[in-house]
């Protein structure tokens, strides 16, 4: 089954140049820089900015017209509806993000979406200050910083990419009301159909429903196996962190370039095999992730011949086995230090499991006493809001207290929007990290006495 959107055209970074006030430096940018790119064999992008940082500016100049009143553009209606918060980090207060996430891996992901709001806004800004210069830029259009990370929040809460053509990204006026399902393992399929016609247009942005929906069931998509804590900084919605099967905690591994002095053999031991020097590892309640054990036994090796450091690299990578090396066992080395690394990392947590499970449960209550706004997991509501992306997934499993963690329903943009609603939810995800970490150092030392009684009985034989 095929859903077509009638008679509409992605928003693209493509339209920036012709709809832009900034045109005109725009296609100058553009002629240059495919001029300097014409000697290559393959054809010039006919884009003078990354597109993002193009799809963000156009953004912000049509919200920044629509609140002077002008509306000249086609996008009029469609830029009107979009939320003035998008719900994702970057309308987070940046001591409050810090407090926050401190100790989590989501940490790294904050810095990240900021750093990368922050280079395209250094891209931008010498732009826009030229086309002041220039008189390109009408009075009523601001174009300030906060205009562009208005932007940049709802590009990356709502931006698709269309694989057909060549994963270019866009927003599209309908398909960004589609909510994500955390159960789905793909959901349905979004792209560019050429052949499609829609009226007397020929091309259309097509939806490919993954199974038989009936009336007045909500159309899901995925958004890809992503944690609750994803979601949250990256899409402005929280789905309960004990409910999604991709929750996880990243554990970030990397060859100590200071304190190892085998550094430089471990890295050229791992890019032999194809690995980086740094990684992360998703954490599960359930099971180690592949090749966890094989990249920590490496990194915590002190062999006393540096030279058999790629020997060791090629049987942990290539055999799959775990050698003595000068007489120690290399999975037990292994999982000490998988163990340690876990008792690090619950250390790192401002605060106790017991806060942080009070202070999500008390986010259950006041969501669950408030007047629903928008789907919720006790009444799914058959349309879908426009205020933003709001996942519902189905409930499943005993049914829990109205006020535990685990009942939270899913936290729309509305409701991370309010700080204390904010700051529970990420209680509830530290939780969900915690308990992870708890999880896997059991099943290392579990293991690790495994591996002992093993080493003991042969020394008997």
């Amino acid at each position: 089954m095929a859903c077509k959107a009638a008679g509409t055209r992605p928003f693209a970074a493509m339209g920036a140049p012709t709809e832009s006030c900034l045109g005109p430096l725009l296609r100058t940018r553009s002629t240059v820089a495919a001029s300097s790119s014409s000697t290559g064999s393959g054809a010039p992008s006919p884009l003078p900015l990354p597109e993002w940082s193009l799809l963000a500016l156009l953004l912000a100049e049509l919200r920044c017209r629509l609140a002077a009143g002008d509306r000249a553009s086609r996008w009029d209606p469609y830029v009107a509806v979009l939320p003035q918060r998008p719900g994702t980090v970057l309308d987070w207060p940046a001591k409050e993000a810090k407090q926050l996430l401190r100790g989590s891996p989501l940490m790294r992901l904050a810095d990240s979406i900021n750093g990368a709001a922050a280079s395209s806004w250094q891209e931008l800004e010498p732009l826009i200050a030229q086309g002041r210069k220039d008189g390109l830029i009408p009075d009523h259009v601001a174009l300030e910083k906060s205009d562009l990370d208005w932007a940049f929040g709802v590009l990356l809460s709502r931006c698709i990419r269309l694989p057909s053509r060549g994963d270019v990204q866009v927003l599209s006026p309908w398909a960004d009301l589609l909510n994500h399902d955390v159960e789905a393992e793909a959901g349905c399929h979004l792209d560019w159909d050429p052949t499609a016609e829609v009226g007397a247009v020929s091309g259309a942005l097509v939806l490919r429903s993954d199974r038989p929906y009936t009336a007045g069931q909500q159309v899901y998509v995925s958004y890809g196996s992503k944690s609750s804590g994803e979601l949250l900084l990256s899409y402005g919605f929280c789905p309960p962190p004990a409910a999604n099967p991709h929750q996880d905690y990243k554990l970030r591994l990397a060859v100590d370039r200071q304190a190892d002095p085998l550094a430089d053999l471990k890295v050229a031991a791992l890019a032999r095999h194809g690995l980086p020097a740094e990684v992360e590892f998703p954490l599960k309640l359930e099971g180690l992730p592949e090749g966890l054990l094989q990249y920590l036994a490496l990194l915590d090796a002190r062999p006393k011949v540096a030279q058999e450091t790629y020997d060791l690299a090629s049987l942990l990578f290539e055999g799959g086995t775990f050698p003595l090396l000068d007489g120690e066992d290399t999975l037990a080395l292994a999982l000490r230090g998988l163990s340690s690394r876990c008792t690090a990392a619950l250390k790192a947590y401002p605060t106790s499991m017991e806060v942080d499970q009070a202070l999500a449960a008390g986010a259950a209550a006041a969501v669950a006493n408030r007047q629903p706004r928008g789907p919720r997991r006790a009444a799914i509501a058959s349309t879908i809001s426009a205020t933003g992306p709001i996942a519902v997934p189905p409930t499943s499993g005993a049914p829990s207290s109205p006020t535990s963690p685990d009942s939270l329903p899913t936290l729309g943009t509305e409701d991370v929007c309010v700080s204390s609603v904010r700051a529970a939810a990420v209680a509830g995800i530290r939780v969900r990290e915690r308990q992870i970490l708890q999880r896997t150092q059991a099943a290392a030392s579990a293991q690790l006495g495994d591996v002992k009684r093993a080493a003991a009985r042969t020394r008997r034989r």
